[in-house]
C-alpha cells in the first residue's frame, strides 16, 4: 500500500501542472510516456501542493479505483461497457471512437482530468450532458459524472406495450444524474414533482460526494457518503446554511413530512418511507409474475404500464440512495406503480392500502 501511494503521488506531482506559465510539458495528453524525469515537476510545482497529495489518497479509498467492473470490456464480451468502465475506453469514447490496446485500467486522475490543457486541471466534460430521452443535466463540474452515471435507456421508446423482458432489463445501474434531475421514469402520465435538489444543486454531485471532511475516505476524491468500517458519514453537504431546518449529525435520518409508504403509522425517515414503497411495489410485482429475486422475469411480454412499474422499482433502487437524491421523483414514481398495479389506476390511493399492509408484510 504504501509503494501505491508513493507511485500515485509522484505521478500526480510529475503530472499535473496547475501554475501558469510553466515551460515544461511532463505529460503527452494522448497518454504517452513521461518525457522527464520527476525533478521536472518541481518547476512547477513545489514539495507542499498537498491538495495533489490529499486526492490520491482519497481517490485510493473510492470505488473508482478497486478496479472491481474494469473486466467489462471486449475481451470479456462487454465491448460496450468499456467506455465507463474502463479509462481507455471513457477516453476513447470522448472521440467518438472505441478503445484500442490490449489492457485496460480503472479510472485514475487522467481519465476525468486534463492535466495540461491551459495549465490547468480541468475536468474532460464540461458541457450539458443529454440523458437517454433528451432531457438536459447541466450540473457544472458533475457533468462529467453524468457521462456515466445515467440510466442509458429512453424510458419513451423502451417502454412499451408487448414489450418482452429480460433478466437485464430495465434502466442501466447507477441512473442517478436521471433521479437528480427528475427525469426518464415511467411517470403514467403524470405531473411527478421533484425535490428541492434537482434546483439548489447546481453542482450536481459534487456539491454532496465531493465536500470536504476531516476523513481521507469521505468526500472529495474518494467521492463516499459513507465510511461503513467507521460508520462515519459526510454531512458537510447536507448542512449547508439555508438548506435544512436543523442541522445534520451522523446519516441521512431526515424524517418525512407524510406516510409516503401508507402502512399506517407515523412518519418514519425519508429513507425508511421509501424502503417500505420499495418493499410493497416489489411484493405486487412478484405476484404478478413480473420479478423475481430482484430481476425481471425473463421472456415475459407485458404492457407498457405492468412493465413501466418494474422499470420504475428498478429506477429508485439502482439510484442507490434511497430516495436522498430526490424524495418527491421517487415517492411519485413508486406510488404511482403501486396504484396501478393495485386499482389499475395510477393516481390517488390505492385500494390495497385498505385491504393490506403491504410494508410490513415482508
Amino acid at each position: 500500500m504504501k509503494f501505491r501511494t508513493v507511485s500515485v503521488v509522484l505521478l500526480l506531482i510529475a503530472a499535473i501542472i496547475m501554475a501558469i506559465g510553466c515551460e515544461r510539458k511532463v505529460v503527452n495528453e494522448s497518454g504517452g510516456e513521461l518525457q522527464a524525469d520527476a525533478s521536472a515537476c518541481f518547476s512547477c510545482h513545489s514539495d507542499q501542493d498537498r491538495d495533489l497529495r490529499a486526492a490520491a489518497l482519497q481517490w485510493q479509498t473510492s470505488k473508482h479505483a478497486s478496479g472491481d467492473n474494469v473486466d467489462r470490456n471486449r475481451h470479456n464480451g462487454y465491448g460496450s461497457c468499456e467506455r465507463c468502465h474502463t479509462s481507455e475506453g471513457f477516453l476513447a469514447n470522448l472521440e467518438g471512437e472505441s478503445a484500442s490496446g490490449e489492457y485496460f485500467t480503472p479510472f485514475e486522475c487522467f481519465t476525468c482530468h486534463a492535466p495540461h490543457t491551459n495549465t490547468s486541471l480541468e475536468v474532460r466534460v464540461q458541457e450539458a450532458v443529454a440523458i437517454a430521452n433528451g432531457a438536459t443535466f447541466d450540473k457544472g463540474s458533475a457533468n462529467l459524472c453524468a457521462s456515466c452515471h445515467q440510466g442509458r435507456r429512453n424510458v419513451d421508446t423502451y417502454v412499451v406495450d408487448d414489450v418482452e423482458l429480460s433478466e437485464h432489463w430495465g434502466p442501466h445501474h447507477s441512473n442517478q444524474s436521471d433521479m437528480l434531475i427528475g427525469s426518464n421514469a415511467y411517470e403514467y402520465g403524470l405531473e411527478i414533482d421533484n425535490s428541492a435538489h434537482t434546483n439548489v444543486t447546481t453542482e450536481g454531485c459534487v456539491m454532496c460526494h465531493m465536500s470536504p471532511s476531516g476523513d481521507i475516505t469521505l468526500g472529495g476524491h474518494s467521492w463516499n457518503m459513507h465510511d461503513e468500517e467507521k460508520d462515519h458519514y459526510n454531512m458537510t453537504g447536507c448542512n449547508v446554511a439555508a438548506c435544512h431546518n436543523e442541522e445534520f449529525e451522523e446519516g441521512f435520518e431526515r424524517q418525512a413530512d407524510d406516510d409516503y409508504d401508507w402502512d399506517g403509522g407515523d412518519p418514519e425517515t425519508v429513507q425508511a418511507e421509501i424502503a417500505g414503497l420499495v418493499d410493497s411495489l416489489e411484493i405486487l410485482l412478484e405476484e404478478a409474475g413480473l420479478l423475481h429475486d430482484g430481476h425481471p422475469v425473463a421472456d415475459v411480454i407485458t404492457s407498457a404500464d405492468s412493465a413501466g412499474a418494474v422499470f420504475n422499482w428498478l429506477f429508485v433502487v439502482e439510484d442507490r440512495s434511497e430516495g436522498v437524491h430526490n424524495t418527491e421523483y421517487a415517492v411519485g414514481i413508486l406510488q404511482a406503480s403501486i396504484n396501478y398495479l393495485t386499482t389499475g389506476d395510477p393516481e390517488g390511493m390505492p385500494a390495497g392500502n385498505k385491504q393490506r399492509n403491504f410494508a410490513n408484510s415482508r
